[in-house]
């Protein structure tokens, strides 16, 4: 039978996959929200930010809580501390997909998004999308491989976004639609930053070793 110290450190960990989760719905709905002009869409992922913002709130009452009532050992308190860097930027992905969503409740009923740009965000949405899908599984399994290899996901896009950038200044865009690219190509590019870090703070909590995050 497990002790109660692991019994509350696995409800933390389920409180993260539980943050993941959410954070990987709002990046699939603003992505369509932007792809499709869909307010709608775009407003349930403003309003669902509080939910992953309570979430974060749980988890650091429920890390208090450790920390105060128990003897962690070693491996034990690794995985306590990465908590609160994990919740802190799952956190932030959900801010960013909140950015993206309120783009597309700012520039409405216009479209934010240029038609001859729509084929590279749509990539750039599905790669976020299954970076937060990845990230899921990673947290909920402690998955040490997996999580080694989140900066191969993320390249992919920061090429999509070199790809749109490159593409900018030879299409004539006016100041007010350049400036919109360049926001919402950074905002899914720090997604997956974020996402990178949390793989680091799981590879951390499991074997002790430090990756040196250059995001």
């Amino acid at each position: 039978m497990q002790n109660p110290f692991h019994q509350h450190l696995d409800e933390l960990n389920d409180l993260l996959v539980d943050m993941a989760r959410r954070v990987g719905v709002a990046m699939e709905q603003a992505s369509a929200a932007l792809l499709e002009g869909d307010t709608a869409a775009a407003e349930l992922v403003v309003a669902g930010d509080e939910q992953v913002n309570a979430l974060q709130f749980k988890v650091d009452d429920r890390i208090i809580e450790l920390m105060t009532q128990y003897d962690a050992v070693a491996s034990d308190l690794r995985f306590v501390l990465g908590a609160v860097r994990i919740s802190v930027d799952l956190e932030r992905m959900g801010d960013l997909a909140k950015h993206i969503a309120k783009s597309v409740l700012l520039r409405a009923p216009a479209a934010v998004i240029p038609d001859s740009l729509r084929a590279d965000f749509a990539a750039m949405g599905a790669a976020a999308v299954r970076i937060s899908e990845k990230l899921v599984g990673i947290l909920a399994e402690q998955d040490q491989l997996q999580a080694a290899q989140m900066g191969l996901d993320d390249d992919e896009l920061d090429a999509i976004q070199e790809r749109i950038h490159a593409q900018v200044p030879t299409l004539g865009y006016g100041p007010q639609t350049a400036v919109d690219v360049a926001l919402l190509t950074r905002f899914f590019e720090r997604f997956g930053d974020h996402a990178v870090r949390v793989s680091h703070q799981v590879v951390y909590a499991v074997t002790g070793d430090v990756h040196l995050d250059r995001s």
